[in-house]
């Protein structure tokens, strides 16, 4: 008896053939999925930076529009508003140290950001400590793996990256701040601006 048309299995070649076109197919699915992956954690690692990078400008800004300072002989070991450069591995790594008028309340605070580095690593650091103690305060990492912080004032139209009260008894008039990271090996820097408070002095 021969078999019907309908009762024909499928022969070799044409399994081959099908296992071959679903490889493809299934290759190419497997390829798009993990790009898209990589793409979406590339995208929240970047956001994150970004977003990090933003709010630490944002409360700076509003910590040396708020710095205040006191004049006299006593008062120095009290208020200050410093500003230092340096370089680390040829990046910039300044360090701001001032006393401002909390933002989260009505006390005052002793503020520092400095750079620290860790396996060749810049990370960004705030300290915080009541004005007026000798107290260490706390100190929190504000960013992770930066390529650079400069802090910058505008002195006789020129921008420049040292102040201390202790020997100019004011607080500067414009004050830039700037962070640099990594985007897709790309340097990215964002910079905020601030001016102290109205008065300069109490």
């Amino acid at each position: 008896m021969r078999n019907r048309p309908e009762d024909r299995g499928f022969t070799l070649i044409e399994v081959l053939i099908s296992l071959a076109l679903l490889s493809v197919v299934l290759g190419a699915l497997y390829s798009s999925f993990f790009t898209v992956q990589r793409a979406l954690q590339r995208f929240d690692s970047v956001s994150l930076k970004y977003q990090e990078a933003r709010t630490a400008l944002d409360i700076m800004r509003r910590e040396i529009e708020s710095s205040f300072l006191k004049t006299g002989e006593k008062a120095k070991d009290m208020t200050l508003f410093e500003i230092r450069d340096r370089d680390v591995f040829g990046k910039s790594t300044s360090s701001i140290s001032l006393t401002s008028f909390s933002f989260k309340g009505y006390n005052t605070n002793a503020v520092s950001y400095f750079v620290r580095e860790n396996n060749g690593r810049l990370d960004l650091f705030r300290t915080e400590a009541p004005a007026g103690i000798k107290d260490k305060g706390y100190t929190l990492e504000v960013m992770e793996n930066i390529e650079g912080f400069t802090v910058e004032t505008l002195f006789n139209n020129k921008w420049v990256r040292t102040w201390n009260t202790a020997e100019t008894e004011k607080l500067p008039e414009l004050v830039r701040v700037s962070i640099e990271f990594e985007d897709n090996r790309k340097t990215v820097t964002l910079t905020e601006y601030a001016r102290p408070m109205t008065g300069k002095q109490l």
